[in-house]
């Protein structure tokens, strides 16, 4: 097989999945099994959200990362695997850290800072890698791409879940830290194998030239970046994109830092329990989104396979809250636990065509990073109403909450129209037309 993306259509397929796989790994460990692990050892619910808000922290961020990205780099090396070879070894280095320091149980603020560290490399490697697979990918391969994106980073979260929540339980945090260190040692190995274009270096000592479609995409100013992109967030249809993307993840966040609690202390589950009900239904949910979902949301239309997500999320939170004196009931508990994971995931295969099509071709990158910045300040809501009702003695007023939110979410979701069609420089890269100098192409989150 060609180690040039550019050249092969299985190689670009096979990089998405692999550095989205590496991305659950982060997730799995510090939004699941270490919240597991903490709940185990009695931590409260406004502990473990602190330790999880903190590592969701940089995926909020990820505006200024998108910034970065689209205004400096290394072209020699391609225009995306300079910072993509970055994150990952950042990523190598604080769990090989945390193994070391190995932080109990009553350490949240050194399990704070691992989990932010840790979650920074993982952000910058999925701003990247999302701007390598549009610079890269036709536009006939981007649907397929995206369900698979999606269901690589849900495996990856399975599997660390399930793998380090069991290697947690018997070994001990150090051990987990250890076998996630090792599996994206290799995703390393294989991102500085791999080059974008002919011509370009693996390393800057190699001696690689800048391939002139690159060259001429690049921004070579912040003036004319900064203005066009906040023109475009300001739109009508950008700033109702933005809310929508802003709430789409409470129940995620809600879920991370309560639902370890509800598992092992209203529901008397243990901690391995609990992880590997949330990995098999993420297991399942990972295949499911990279074999059916994109074409579901294809045969559907993105905008209606939306609305009807929020409609459902709305009914299940509202029947779960009012469900309060059957919350020990293990089926009960199990069928909550799937139907977070799978909307969770549907709901991003659907909203993320939206995204891409009302990104003005002159920022669409910048444009791109911050819905998703958006979408992921939504999960740290979700924490702190967690907590906050949870400390009230009043959980199932969360369940209310959500149920609320996603109302009007669906009722957003029904009444506004938002584009059919992609933007053209979408298409200008499907037909591999020139690209005017300084025009950032869109990411694909």
């Amino acid at each position: 097989m060609s180690m040039i993306l550019e050249q092969s259509a299985k190689l670009r397929l096979l990089t998405v999945f692999l550095f989205y796989f590496t991305q659950g790994v982060p997730i799995g460990l510090f939004f699941y099994a270490i919240p597991a692990w903490l709940a185990a050892n009695g931590a409260s619910t406004a502990a473990i959200a602190g330790v999880v808000s903190a590592s969701i922290l940089p995926w909020t961020l990820k505006f200024v990362l998108g910034f970065l990205m689209d205004r400096y780099t290394y072209l020699p090396m391609g225009r995306r695997r300079i910072w993509i070879i970055g994150a990952q070894t950042t990523i190598v280095a604080m769990l090989l850290i945390a193994a070391i320091l190995s932080p109990g149980s009553s350490e949240l603020w050194l399990l704070s800072i691992l989990g932010f560290l840790a979650n920074a490399g993982t952000a910058f490697q999925d701003v990247s890698i999302d701007g390598l697979a549009v610079d890269i990918m036709p536009q006939d391969e981007r649907a397929k791409a995206t369900g698979i994106m999606f269901g690589a980073q849900v495996l990856g979260i399975s599997a660390t879940t399930f793998v380090g929540g069991q290697l947690i339980a018997v070994y001990g945090t150090a051990a987990g830290y250890l076998a996630a260190a090792m599996v994206v040692t290799c995703v390393l190995i294989f991102g500085i194998l791999v080059r974008e274009r002919e011509g370009e270096g693996r390393f800057p000592w190699s001696g690689g030239e800048a391939h002139h479609r690159n060259m001429a995409v690049q921004i070579e100013a912040w003036p004319p970046l900064l203005i066009n992109s906040a023109k475009a967030m300001l739109a009508p249809l950008s700033i109702v994109a933005l809310v929508i993307f802003l709430v789409r993840t409470l129940p995620s966040g809600v879920a991370e830092a309560y639902h370890p609690v509800l598992a092992t202390g209203i529901g008397g589950w243990g901690q391995a329990e609990y992880t590997n009900t949330i990995s098999t239904a993420q297991f399942v949910v990972g295949i499911f989104a990279m074999t059916i979902g994109g074409w579901l949301g294809t045969k559907l239309g993105a905008q209606r396979a939306g609305l009807i997500m929020c409609v459902l999320i709305c009914l299940c939170a509202l029947g779960f809250g009012l469900s309060r004196d059957y919350w020990s009931n293990p089926v009960l508990l199990t069928l909550y636990f799937w139907q977070v994971e799978f909307f969770a995931t549907m709901m991003a295969v659907a909203f993320i065509p939206i995204a891409m099509r009302l990104c003005d071709p002159r920022v669409a990158a910048t444009q791109f990073t911050l819905y998703m910045a958006a979408s992921n300040v939504g999960r740290p809501l979700g924490n702190s109403l967690a907590a906050g009702t949870d400390a009230m003695g009043s959980p199932h007023l969360m369940y209310f909450v959500l149920a609320g939110v996603f109302a009007v979410l669906s009722l957003i979701m029904w009444r506004v129209r938002f584009p059919m069609r992609a933007s053209k420089v979408v298409e200008n890269i499907e037909k591999e037309e020139p690209v005017t100098a300084g025009t950032p192409v869109p990411k694909m989150n």
